[in-house]
């Protein structure tokens, strides 16, 4: 049995956006720009962090998602992503 605590608070959506999946590559980068924050920073200091994301189209939203973690300090090593399904 895996010991993994979920901490769902860490990263918070702070800006209203139109779904991905109606923009082209070049909107999808835009769209996603400056939408996500962290918080709770101590909740995630020193472990490893797993992104879930739902579909993985262009990479624009776990992307973005990784950077203002690694942006707060979290290694770029100590972050990895798990897509449900693929576009």
């Amino acid at each position: 049995m895996l010991k993994i605590k979920i901490e769902k608070k860490v990263l918070k959506k702070v800006k209203n956006t139109v779904p991905q999946s109606t923009l082209n590559k070049q909107q999808r980068e835009e769209n996603a720009k400056n939408v996500y924050k962290v918080r709770n920073i101590d909740k995630i200091q020193n472990k490893k962090i797993l992104i879930i994301d739902d579909i993985y189209t262009t990479g624009n939203t776990v992307n973005e998602c990784a950077k203002v973690l690694v942006e707060k300090g979290i290694s770029r090593k100590n972050i990895g992503v798990l897509t449900l399904a693929k576009d």
